[in-house]
């Protein structure tokens, strides 16, 4: 039996987008930030790309003519970061597994993106931001990235590959209906206001993103959490489930409880509309973001390791 690595060079042939989502959903299930793709999903990310600048490359392994495997490599030349890529996506069929399979697309892979962007000086892998996990964004929402602690197996593949840890996360969780209250302003009039994002939503593609605003009564901002739907991890457990990007502050606003009534008054919110559960992720040495997570009832349910690959330009 020979499994041959080759480009996958098949991404405007609707069949072909398909025979890749069926190998995903077969085999990804057991991934906490698992989303059931579509052919139309996949040739959406592959064909229209990530972000402006950013280029890819996927490759495939066939035994004869079934697809056991595929990966997904991209470059990111954006924001005034570094050029960086990322493996944003590596399957391999659980009958196919611990052949070596997966070890030859990503050799395939880095090769290529190593030898046509010298000036590389990193690369992600399962995707980091600012070039974050593509289909899990741009599918589900939610902003995850990196190899979780459960996918051990992965960790040993990009460890022989000389990517090295590099920053832990955090993802927590908390019910509506267990969601703290911290509103302490006694008779301060705050101004909830809520729309739909824009910059965000245009930076990770998700859909339907959120901003949760928290204004003084002559309209200054005092505080801003953008949240989303996450339609795969509800749809895979049978609740709705939100995902909370992030919370910010104006400096000189800080440290006076207007984050944590903000967050609060998002909380109830997604619970009127009938969520059951927020996520979020956080780096594990925030510590001043995870004291408040946790005073708001927010608990630890799983955790990811940022990991990176030294690149030519490095």
């Amino acid at each position: 039996m020979t499994v041959r690595i080759s480009p996958w060079v098949r991404g405007t042939d609707s069949a072909a987008l398909e025979e890749v989502a069926d190998l995903w959903n077969r085999n990804a299930q057991d991934r906490h930030a698992f989303y059931p793709w579509t052919g139309a999903l996949l040739g959406r990310v592959i064909g229209q790309g990530y972000l402006p600048d950013c280029g890819g490359r996927a490759f495939e392994a066939r035994d004869d003519d079934v697809l056991v495997g595929f990966i997904h490599i991209t470059t990111m030349r954006e924001f005034g970061y570094p050029p960086a890529g990322s493996v944003e996506a590596l399957i391999v069929d659980a009958q196919y597994r611990r052949r070596g399979i997966g070890s030859e697309l990503t050799r395939e892979a880095l090769g290529w993106l190593e030898s046509l962007y010298p000036d590389i000086v990193h690369v992600d892998a399962m995707g980091a931001w600012p070039c974050g996990h593509m289909y899990t964004v741009l599918a589900d929402g939610s902003e995850r990235s990196g190899v979780f602690s459960s996918e051990s197996a992965l960790y040993r593949l990009f460890e022989r590959f000389d990517f090295e840890p590099v920053r832990k996360s955090l993802i927590m969780r908390v019910p509506t209906t267990r969601a703290q209250s911290r509103l302490l302003f006694g008779g301060q009039t705050l101004i909830e206001r809520r729309n739909t994002c824009t910059w965000l939503d245009q930076v990770f593609r998700a859909r339907e993103l959120y901003d949760h605003n928290l204004y003084d009564r002559i309209g200054y901002l005092l505080s801003r959490a953008i949240f989303g739907y996450m339609p795969g991890e509800s749809m895979r457990e049978g609740k709705k489930i939100y995902s909370l990007f992030g919370v910010n502050t104006p400096e000189g606003r800080r440290n006076k409880g207007y984050a944590s009534a903000n967050l609060s008054l998002l909380l109830k919110h997604i619970g009127q509309i009938g969520g059951d559960l927020v996520e979020l992720h956080v780096y594990a040495d925030n510590l001043p973001a995870l004291a408040l997570y946790r005073r708001l009832g927010f608990k630890k349910v799983a955790d990811s390791m940022m990991m990176h690959r030294r690149g030519p330009g490095g």
